[in-house]
């Protein structure tokens, strides 16, 4: 019996690890791109890496239940459709000796993914985006980036080319207080970015540069022209209210309570916190969603198994996460709606386990 549960669990962990690679770096790529265009804005390549490294323990909650639900499918299949759990039944080996180590090493993956879900991952997540939200205080110049229009209060500041502290062809819109009228247009041939982290600001040294100014009906032209940008004032400006998605545990749970005392409306957190747990089961809901699925004696019944357990498992991501979403109101309950998942996964796949064992 040792040596049969040495056998599956090498074999599970060599699929487990592969999949969970291949799935985290793919599902990384995507914030990876992101930060890659703060890298050529020129943020420091030391915050970059950190950046990318916060997003990982996140996206982790997310890979480890699906690579579980793929490492089963995979083993369990090839060893049901070479009658390998046949013949292990025939030798008077239970099902549940033969899923005993799988069933260990799920139960500490869904701690680690509770633990990913409700403490680390907020935490470092919203590490990394502090990281892309301070650039007005360790790289201004990288607010700016070539081809695109970024705002700065009432001015939005537009460049086709930059080259380290150089622009080509700029324009900038400023508005009134209202931001519905556009008060001036600058555009200039060249100019340069000067920078001053110590009072936060961030200046454009505009050359040839021509003003419409709309409010006087007027032109100008000139040589040189100075337009400072307080970039520190937009970071004083974010609001001070954190986001649930950031928020630990203890905070969340501190929030719920404080609002409880003051009479203020808690779904928000309680939905957060809800689906924080949720999610964190995923790992149990996935093996008992997959086994299923995975033990049957033909190749072409574990290919269907894969494809309709791909299925599952987005169904079961996306109505978590839509009833969070969605903003259902309080009279529905979504902060216990969307435990259904869970519920029906897992009963569903003892069901179906407990009908294998006694045929």
């Amino acid at each position: 019996m040792k040596t049969l549960n040495l056998y599956i669990t090498k074999g599970l962990l060599l699929i487990f690890t592969a999949t969970i690679i291949i799935l985290t770096f793919a599902m990384v790529g995507g914030n990876i791109l992101q930060v890659l265009n703060y890298l050529v804005r020129g943020i420091p390549i030391g915050d970059f890496m950190l950046a990318i490294l916060y997003f990982f323990p996140m996206v982790l909650s997310f890979t480890v239940p699906s690579s579980i639900l793929v490492a089963v499918l995979l083993l369990f299949g090839k060893m049901s459709s070479d009658n390998q759990i046949t013949a292990m039944r025939a030798s008077g080996i239970s099902v549940f000796q033969i899923i005993s180590p799988l069933i260990i090493l799920t139960f500490a993956l869904t701690l680690i993914c509770i633990y990913l879900q409700v403490q680390a991952g907020p935490y470092y997540i919203g590490k990394g985006r502090g990281i892309l939200y301070n650039l007005a205080t360790t790289a201004p110049q990288a607010l700016i980036a070539p081809g695109q229009a970024t705002n700065f209060g009432n001015m939005v500041v537009y460049v086709k080319d930059k080259k380290d502290d150089q622009l080509k062809d700029v324009q900038i819109f400023i508005f009134d207080n209202a931001k519905k009228k556009v008060k001036q247009d600058i555009t200039s041939a060249d100019g340069k970015i000067v920078v001053d982290k110590d009072k936060g600001l961030l200046k454009l040294i505009l050359y040839n540069y021509n003003i419409i100014d709309y409010q006087e009906d007027d032109r100008i032209f000139g040589k040189r022209l100075s337009v400072t940008l307080n970039v520190a004032q937009s970071q004083n400006n974010r609001p001070l209210v954190q986001r649930t998605d950031f928020m630990t545990i203890s905070e969340l749970l501190g929030t719920i309570s404080l609002y409880h005392q003051t009479g203020l409306s808690t779904l928000d957190y309680e939905i957060e916190l809800n689906l924080r747990f949720a999610m964190g089961l995923a790992p149990i809901a996935f093996l008992l969603l997959g086994l299923p699925l995975a033990i049957r004696t033909s190749r072409s019944e574990t290919s269907a198994g894969l494809f309709l357990s791909v299925i599952l498992a987005g169904l079961y991501f996306f109505f978590i996460i839509g009833c969070k979403m969605m903003g259902l109101g309080p009279e529905l309950y979504p902060q216990y709606l969307l435990w259904i998942p869970n519920i029906v996964y897992q009963i569903g796949g003892l069901f179906f386990i407990i009908r294998l064992t006694r045929r």
